[in-house]
């Protein structure tokens, strides 16, 4: 990861769903600017989601109003004025929903990487990654403006994109090459010759993925990253005192007013697309949303005008890193090995460990955060986390072990584990800590419905 001179964030501001992780995220931020991954005068903010499942869009505008509150207060200012916007540069990172691999999310997934030009030695998570990506690659040379970026996906970006901001107005989004073969189950920007966006497909049929394909035979993949620029923050932020999009927002919610889930990208992004038809759009709905009832659907019609009438007229452009790469971190357990042990330039198989016999690990396995004493084979495609063992331990292919101690590993011995998903979890249960660990197959779907797994869930079934 580079260290160059990078962006000078004003303001860096991390969302999650959940109250009682915000003081802990908040520490993980403080955490990182003591090491000098973050500028020492950035002011570091961790914001609960004002409602679960408010949607990227919705924990968006709700992390705006609260950067522009808290700016406005430091300036001296009694009420929230977008005047602070013209002179700073924000960064909302979404922490994203529950993953499967990590009990603290996606943002904080340790990868097998190394930054030895770090000032600080310390495990590389997701979030640090990206950090560095928006600080030191994508963001220099960008206006005053905000930055929103997911956590919920693997990036990399070559030291200098060539992003230029000559003329910029409106709103940026970040695109990045995959096939016409992923991008069946993903999304993808249609852009015209200069990039901009026509229309945003989200699982798009052959033929309209097949419109978006560039010269180099691949497509520009939604990569989670946007910025938009004061003009545009400004009319984003205007919205959050009109019902129904106050609803996004504390301020609303505490008001009364009725949640609605609001998508970035499929709401407020798309209403910019040039081929979007105002009729079309206020008829759609997010693809997170899915088929609900017809209240639901008028309710966010209305969202759906509001956003129309602010943001139609500023330009939505695109930029495409061609010799990037974006990975979605989805719930299947082979795909989430392979991103851990596939080989890459900074990728190191044995990363804040101690290993007594490192003979017995198999090329293509990672061991991060581990402390392995006497005879811990390992198998390939394997990865072991944040373990404490003792062997005589034999874990075979495609597994992922996690949150073992030594009293633990002693229930693995005389076994050979395959294709196994291992976790331990600390868990507080009527204010006592305790552990307790799931297992699960390789192949298992996170994402079956309950009455698959279970049939006597099934209608009809006693």
């Amino acid at each position: 990861m580079e260290q160059s001179e990078g962006v000078n964030w004003t303001v860096i501001i991390l969302t999650c769903q959940y109250k009682d992780s915000v003081q802990v995220f908040q520490r993980e931020l403080e955490v990182r600017q003591r090491r000098e991954q973050i500028p020492a005068g950035t002011m570091l903010l961790a914001v609960e989601d004002p409602q679960t499942r408010v949607g990227s869009g919705g924990a968006t505008l709700n992390a705006l109003l609260v950067a522009a509150e808290h700016l406005s207060a430091r300036a001296g200012f009694t009420v929230v004025t977008s005047d602070v916007l013209h002179s700073a540069w924000i960064l909302i990172l979404h922490m994203g929903r529950d993953f499967p691999f990590d009990d603290c999310g996606r943002a904080f997934t340790c990868l097998p990487v190394e930054n030895p030009q770090a000032p600080v030695e310390a495990l590389v998570c997701n979030l640090d990654c990206l950090l560095d990506i928006m600080t030191h690659r994508l963001g220099p040379g960008s206006p005053p403006g905000v930055w929103v970026c997911s956590t919920d996906m693997l990036l990399s970006v070559p030291p200098n994109p060539g992003i230029s901001w000559d003329g910029f107005r409106g709103a940026r989004v970040i695109a990045f090459p995959g096939s016409l073969a992923y991008a069946l189950n993903h999304g993808v920007y249609l852009t015209d010759s200069q990039g901009l966006v026509l229309d945003i497909y989200y699982q798009g049929t052959k033929a309209e993925i097949q419109r978006c394909v560039g010269p180099d035979g691949l497509v520009p993949l939604v990569s989670g990253v946007v910025f938009f620029s004061v003009e545009t923050a400004e009319h984003l932020l205007a919205t959050h005192v009109s019902p129904p999009l106050d609803a996004c927002t504390y301020m609303g919610l505490d008001s009364g007013a009725q949640p609605v889930q609001l998508s970035l990208f499929f709401d407020i992004l798309l209403c910019m697309a040039r081929n979007m038809s105002r009729e079309n759009f206020l008829a759609g709905r997010p693809p997170e949303l899915g088929q609900g009832d017809m209240d639901v659907a008028s309710y966010l019609k209305g969202a759906r005008a509001q956003l129309w009438r602010e943001l139609r007229d500023q330009p939505l452009t695109m930029v495409y890193v061609p010799d990037g790469g974006y990975s979605y971190m989805t719930t299947d357990a082979t795909e989430f090995l392979h991103r851990l042990t596939m080989p890459g330039v900074a990728v190191a198989q044995i990363v804040h460990s101690q290993v007594e016999e490192p003979q017995l690990l198999e090329a293509t396995c990672s061991v991060v955060s581990c402390l392995l004493e006497g005879p811990v084979h390992l198998g390939p495609r394997s990865v072991l986390q944040h373990c404490h063992l003792r062997g005589p331990i034999r874990i075979g292919a495609g597994c992922f072990v996690s949150g073992l101690d030594t009293a633990h590993s002693e229930a693995l011995h005389g076994l050979e584990l395959h294709d196994v998903i291992l976790q331990g979890h600390h868990v507080r249960l009527h204010g006592s800590l305790s552990r307790v660990f799931t297992l699960a197959g390789r192949l298992d779907s996170w994402e079956s419905p309950l009455e698959h797994l279970f049939p006597s869930l099934s209608p009809g079934v006693p």
